[in-house]
């Protein structure tokens, strides 16, 4: 399984250092979402990547060639997505210590534990609907919907703060707020990280089922 991670990280590390300059540049400017950003970036891109050069090359008939088992090939895709935001975050932090060491006059905004706690849910909920799509429907169809995916996801933000007013006014959502906010700070990210596995979870499971049934 290590393997087949590796050979996706070796297929898009050029792509993988272009797509984490780019957001070392750009991402400051979210400040508090910059992790965000960088971790669903950078699992954008590695998988558009992959799946894109795994099709082009037929990587699938090879694969069910070898002594693999189909769902170790499927969660070696959901492994490598945090591979790559893991990626983007440590470059990013060595840029970060980079300019401080050398007191260059540019500002990379910090990252914290939360904001990345925070990318792990976002990261695990776009590909935990883009990946079954993927192993389903293959490279084409899947690729289109991540796109829509990832301008859906950043520019609904906005919208769920609009909701999130409109809602504020009721009891019941006051009380549920109430009840998230007067948690300790591990007692929420814990909640994050448990809903991030809930989602990861059934989606690798939807993955398995229809990439075994699928025919190459």
């Amino acid at each position: 399984m290590f393997s087949l991670i590796l050979k996706d990280i070796l297929i898009s590390k050029k792509i993988l250092l272009l797509t984490a300059a780019f957001l070392i540049v750009w991402v400051p400017t979210f400040q508090n979402f910059a992790a965000v950003v960088i971790m669903v970036g950078m699992a954008y891109m590695g998988l558009i990547v992959t799946s894109s050069a795994d099709e082009t090359n037929k990587a699938d008939i090879l694969l069910n060639s070898l002594p693999l088992r189909r769902y170790e090939i499927v969660l070696a895709k959901y492994l490598s997505i945090f591979v790559y935001s893991a990626i983007g975050i440590a470059i990013y932090l060595l840029v970060a210590a980079a300019t401080k060491v050398l007191g260059l006059p540019i500002h990379v905004y910090p990252i914290n534990f939360k904001a990345v706690i925070y990318g792990v849910l976002a990261v695990s909920f776009l590909n935990g609907i883009y990946l079954p799509l993927m192993f389903k429907f293959g490279h084409g169809f899947s690729g289109i919907m991540y796109i829509i995916l990832i301008f859906g996801f950043f520019y609904g933000i906005s919208y769920v703060i609009r909701l999130f007013k409109k809602f504020v006014n009721y009891d019941w959502f006051q009380s549920i707020v109430s009840f998230i906010m007067n948690q300790s700070d591990t007692v929420k990210m814990l909640f994050i990280i448990a809903l991030a596995l809930i989602v990861m979870t059934v989606s690798c499971l939807l993955s398995v089922k229809f990439y075994k049934n699928r025919e190459f």
